[in-house]
């Protein structure tokens, strides 16, 4: 009598423990002994031991718990090279797949059960049965191959052999699953497959594989298989194919092929496992067709641009051809019940609605069958009208199974059954509609998400751009009325100071008068000359102040150099450190450089050019000296002046402060206009000689 004892490895014991107990119990036969072991050592001391004889083993396929890079397919081709795979081996695993059983036929497994399953151990106990010959109702069914040459008896003998093992693996694989001999031609099939093509299995025994593929693919198929023929081993190929189910059917495959060989490493045929990967397909194609949308989204400007987009790829790419979207606009004029005859996707027309401004969703953009179903007449929404809003109020997506049991549907007569309301923020709301209850794909839902968040992202982008857009807009009205204002002071205020300066002139030279007349005339000369620099300052003032539009790359070091050879003084400018170049604007730069540079002469210069200069002439007699450095923010202005009091920093850079009583306080101001027009922003302390520090920092 055979012996009934089975060598089981496995590294967790309990898993050894419990395999023993289910064998030996609920069999009718006599019970199976388990003797288990952890290791592949263990396993392979167990084999070699002459005194112990085993009918089979089982093995997990995951051995590297105690044996590193070490699995059940590795391991037999290890005892196999050193003589001791000499009973049958079936792999018994929680890792199960069809590739792996696959591979399990190829490297010469007689069995292969998935673990884990309701029918495992039954199913193991039956392919033990088969395996080891303990089943005397299991016959071997003889298989004769009319395409091949004849085998002797010994070799067809060991053939059946091969392909009773082969049988016992194709028919636990869940896929279509196929034997080829030598010549190609199916030598055994599973049920999986039989019914994949609605045919029996008899039908596809004998037939040619590329039977079953798309004529324009039988070549990649004859061409894989003479490439499986010539590798070693038990690599396998995969290729994508077109598979022909029945009558013109088709659908997407996937289709690996390994090589058979016998013990003695000879070319048998081949095995195939075909998986229908229509479904892939059609998801990669969807994700495809999202992932360009969504390109498109991204490079759309306008809220109705993007609104079209969504809904095009919503039908186009998710199947979902009924569909609009609504955003939301704060000011919609409700319609009256004598104009509200148009239906939204749920087909209400409310007869309580008013005319007055409110907020609502407002449809925006409709698929094309959405429109031909409503013929093209819709309405907004308005708070609280229906379960649209409601999805929209609650930020939430809700799925309607079918719209006419909800409570809060606006028309229980739509023809619109299941819907589907996702949100897209705070702007607005996608619907998805069917005329079907309960009709909605689960993943064209799941992409319908991402289409919508995608949408969000684009339409918070396109309501950014827009703002800006605005601001935009505001500040070149702001310049034009600054430009304005200059102009007006300029003409209406420079005219009449000229005409006084000219006649002054003129009475000059008529006046032959003594001191006191002369006094008075140079006073009048210094109001003059006065008023003229005010205008200037105010005329700079205001150009100074207008924010920028456009930047180009400035040299620092340049508009300096320009600044200090334009302000009259004895001014000495030093630098400390190299000067960045900044994004701004030249001549405004140098408008700030010369005034800082001027606000440091007046302050301490002795060059007797003005009330101001002849003031400071009194309290030094050095040049001024200014020190421009880079900082890690931006950079520095300094100078060596007499600073200013620390409670009067913060009003410095205001219009109208000047520690001198002739001073027009426009300098610093103006100082200030410039810094902020390009968005930077500047700080008054104190240099380390005492004087005036403007620290100006430019934002990253």
């Amino acid at each position: 009598m055979p012996s009934r004892a089975v060598l089981y490895v496995d590294p967790d014991e309990t898993a050894r423990r419990r395999l023993s107990r289910d064998l030996a119990a609920g069999a009718a036969d006599p019970a199976i002994d388990v003797e288990g072991v952890a290791t592949a050592a263990a396993l392979r001391d167990a084999l070699a031991d002459e005194s112990s004889a085993y009918a089979c083993v089982v093995t997990e396929y995951r051995l590297d718990g105690l044996d590193a890079d070490m699995d059940a397919l590795t391991l037999y081709d290890s005892l196999r090279a050193d003589g001791l795979a000499t009973v049958p081996f079936v792999l018994y695993t929680a890792d199960g797949s069809e590739t792996l059983a696959s591979e399990a036929i190829t490297a010469g497994f007689s069995g292969y059960v998935p673990k884990g399953r309701t029918d495992s151990v039954e199913r193991l106990r039956e392919q033990l049965r088969a395996v080891t010959g303990l089943d005397a109702n299991r016959t071997i069914r003889a298989r004769t191959d009319q395409r091949a040459g004849p085998r002797g008896p010994s070799q067809e003998c060991e053939h059946e052999q091969d392909l009773e093992r082969y049988r016992t693996l194709v028919e636990t694989v869940g896929d279509s699953m196929y034997v080829l001999d030598e010549s190609d031609r199916i030598e055994m099939a599973n049920e999986a497959m039989a019914d994949a093509f609605e045919t029996t299995r008899e039908q596809l025994r004998g037939r040619p594989i590329d039977d079953f593929v798309a004529a324009e693919d039988a070549g990649c198929i004859r061409s894989t298989l003479e490439e499986v023929r010539a590798i070693d081993g038990r690599a396998w190929k995969t290729v994508d194919l077109t598979v022909e189910v029945t009558d013109g059917t088709t659908c997407d495959a996937e289709v690996n092929v390994a090589p058979l060989v016998d013990a003695d490493g000879t070319l048998t045929g081949s095995v195939g496992v075909i998986r229908d990967v229509s479904e892939r397909a059609k998801r990669e194609w969807r994700i495809r067709r999202l992932h360009d949308g969504t390109r498109r989204l991204m490079a759309a400007t306008e809220t109705d641009e993007i609104a079209r987009i969504v809904t095009e790829i919503a039908a186009d790419a998710l199947d979902l051809d009924l569909n609009a979207v609504y955003l939301y606009e704060p000011n919609v004029l409700t319609r009256s019940a004598s104009r509200a005859s148009g239906e939204s996707t749920d087909g209400d027309a409310r007869s309580d609605a008013t005319d007055e401004e409110r907020g609502g969703l407002v449809p925006v953009a409709m698929s094309d069958r959405m429109l031909e179903l409503f013929d093209g007449i819709t309405s907004h929404i308005e708070p609280g009208g229906g379960i649209a809003w409601d999805a929209y109020e609650a930020g939430e997506e809700i799925v309607h199974g079918d719209v006419r049991q909800t409570s809060n549907v606006r028309n229980p007569e739509t023809p619109i059954r299941s819907e589907a309301h996702v949100p897209l923020g705070d702007h607005g709301i996608f619907i998805a509609s069917s005329l079907e209850p309960n009709d909605f794909d689960p993943e064209a839902l799941t992409l319908a998400r991402i289409l919508a968040a995608n949408a969000e992202a684009a339409l918070d982008r396109a309501e950014r751009e827009s703002e800006l857009a605005e601001h935009g807009r505001e500040l070149e009205r702001q310049n034009e009325r600054l430009e304005a204002f200059a102009s007006t002071v300029s003409h209406d205020l420079r005219n009449p100071l000229a005409l006084a300066t000219g006649h002054l002139d003129l009475l000059t030279d008529r006046i032959n008068g003594d001191g006191e007349t002369d006094r008075h005339v140079e006073e009048i000369e210094w109001a003059l000359a006065r008023m003229d620099a005010l205008i200037e300052n105010v005329l700079t003032l205001a150009r100074s102040g207008r924010r920028l539009t456009e930047t180009e790359p400035v040299d620092l070091a340049a508009v300096v150099e320009r600044a200090e050879r334009t302000t009259e003084g004895d001014l000495e400018v030093v630098w400390d450190g190299a000067l960045p170049t900044v994004d701004g604007d030249e001549e405004r730069l140098c408008v700030l450089f010369e005034n800082v540079f001027r606000n440091a002469v007046e302050h301490g210069s002795t060059s007797p050019d003005s009330h101001a200069l002849r003031a400071a002439t009194e309290q030094r007699s050095e040049t001024v000296t200014v020190t421009i450095e880079p900082t890690i923010e931006g950079f520095a202005i300094a100078d060596d002046g007499s600073g200013i009091p620390p409670g009067d920093r913060d009003r410095v850079l205001e219009w109208g402060y000047s520690t001198d009583a002739e001073g027009t306080g426009f300098g610093l101001a103006i100082v200030t206009e410039v810094v902020e027009a390009h968005g930077w922003s500047v700080v008054v302390e104190e240099s380390d000689a005492g004087g005036l520090r403007l620290a100006v920092s430019i934002p990253p």
